[in-house]
């Protein structure tokens, strides 16, 4: 009987030791700028039920992420962040990227990933106007109308010297205006005729001040303002306009922290992002996949129909492969120098 009774202590101790074993494998997943609750709350709810994790994020910018994970390279804390796709280039140039070429690495255009891995595109945002027509008479059609003196004080969008959604915005009205990444004058031009107008309001957009009414038009990617309409839906009936004259296709990429706690599974989440599932899973957020962009991916008719029409983008959104002519510190001395100081 004492036998048996210590047998069995033994192997409750055993299985409690194997079960606190399992628990302290557990990872927390920390990420920059990459909200559960928008784009990337599916993916990180498959991933860690596959890699045995949890999510935890803190918002922020591109480059406030970049020079986060330069900060805590002696800690290190976060395994990636998202940003837009010139700030990859930046986070190249301050060592603040893995070089790491992941499992479906053919499937990403060569336009759309750094060639030693150190990012790569996850998906293709539009920069489109949020509206909301209960502030606003009129729901503006394009960039040009902006101008107009209707809109005073209503136009709102993030800094775009530290934003890479706010700075895809002055890239699209900047195409739209017949300038390249390397002629920027017209999009600078075009908000600096926004301020002297008074049209640009300084006040940081978000969804509790667009929700109030506090910024009646904003830019942001057309994923993004369909996510806050359908989660607004009930409160508000804003409009989502793809500028008649023209914005662009701008990717978001994703960039592993080099000093993540355990490479292999910031490795992990690259392999798993731009899988079939992965992008599946991105594409049920209301947004263009890479490997779909690049004809490389099926999406079933009942994920696409919660898009934006394909219609609404035909003649509108210019896709941009030349990205690596783009001077950041030309940009951010020009917008400086005639937008906001």
């Amino acid at each position: 009987m004492k036998r048996w009774m210590m047998t069995g202590l033994v192997m409750a101790f055993c299985f409690l030791g194997f079960s606190t074993a399992i628990q302290a494998q557990r990872v927390e997943f920390v990420t920059y700028g990459m909200p559960h609750e928008h784009v990337w709350g599916a993916v990180f709810d498959a991933f860690c039920k596959k890699y045995d994790c949890t999510h935890v994020d803190t918002d922020m910018s591109s480059s406030e992420a970049i020079t986060k994970f330069v900060a805590e390279k002696g800690k290190p804390v976060a395994y990636a962040t998202e940003a837009g796709i010139l700030f990859g280039r930046v986070a190249v140039e301050r060592g603040a990227a893995m070089a790491y070429k992941n499992a479906n690495w053919d499937k990403i255009p060569d336009w759309a990933k750094d060639p030693e891995g150190r990012w790569f595109a996850v998906y293709a945002g539009v920069p489109t106007f949020l509206v909301n027509p209960a502030v606003v008479k009129y729901v503006p059609k394009g960039w040009q109308d902006l101008i107009k003196e209707e809109y005073k004080k209503t136009i709102a969008i993030k800094d775009p010297r530290t934003s890479g959604t706010a700075l895809a915005t002055v890239l699209a009205a900047n195409a739209a205006m017949g300038g390249t990444l390397e002629n920027l004058d017209p999009g600078i031009n075009f908000f600096k005729k926004l301020k002297q107008a008074g049209n640009l309001n300084p006040v940081k957009p978000s969804d509790s001040n667009i929700q109030k009414g506090e910024v009646p038009i904003t830019m942001k990617y057309d994923h993004e303002n369909l996510i806050f309409r359908e989660n607004y839906k009930k409160e508000l009936k804003v409009e989502i306009v793809v500028p008649a004259d023209g914005t662009i296709y701008s990717p978001s990429v994703v960039i592993l922290n080099p000093w993540a706690p355990r490479p292999e599974f910031a490795r992990a989440f690259a392999d798993f992002v731009t899988s079939d599932e992965g992008q599946l899973l991105v594409a049920k957020v209301m947004t263009r996949p890479m490997s779909y962009f690049a004809g490389k991916l099926n999406v079933p008719a009942e994920i696409k129909k919660n898009w934006l029409p394909d219609s609404a983008y035909k003649d509108r959104v210019r896709t941009i492969t030349d990205w690596d002519k783009f001077s950041q510190k030309d940009f951010i001395d020009k917008w400086t120098k005639e937008v906001s100081p």
